[in-house]
């Protein structure tokens, strides 16, 4: 057996022994759908390029029952400026991210973004924008279109 054939019988054990996903043939059947959604060809005759990004930090169990592990921190600004470039250039994208970083056109906006643009009339009221935000969120819009 080469070492080729040896690193690949690795890797499929390891994954065999991981734990299973929490929905996973949910997301799985999504994911199929998507790009079999997105490989149709367009107008132009040709099929619409899919690129997978992953982004913000990663969390990788060192045993079967999760009481040591290896992480590693990132904001996920990458990432998410790098799904913005795909989808301007036309590409389908799936974006893998870790909870609580930087999203796709929300990367001009502060720490927390959603509640701090609004100003609130009373409780149950939205009298519009903070003038302080109103630049990030124009900014954020624009870039969406």
């Amino acid at each position: 057996m080469d070492s080729t054939n040896g690193s690949v019988s690795e890797i499929q054990s390891f994954f065999e022994s991981a734990p299973p996903l929490r929905n996973g043939a949910d997301a799985s059947q999504k994911l199929r759908e998507f790009i079999q959604l997105n490989s149709s060809p367009l107008g132009s005759g040709s099929d619409r390029p899919v690129v997978c990004v992953t982004s913000g930090g990663t969390t990788v169990p060192l045993e079967q029952r999760c009481v040591r592990y290896i992480d590693n921190f990132s904001s996920g600004n990458r990432g998410a400026a790098s799904t913005e470039y795909f989808l301007k250039a036309g590409y389908a994208v799936i974006f893998l991210y870790r909870r609580g970083t930087c999203q796709p056109y929300c990367r001009s906006l502060p720490d927390d973004p959603f509640l701090e643009c609004f100003e609130f009339a009373d409780n149950s009221t939205i009298q519009g924008w903070r003038f302080f935000f109103s630049f990030y969120v124009n900014f954020s819009l624009h870039q969406l279109h």
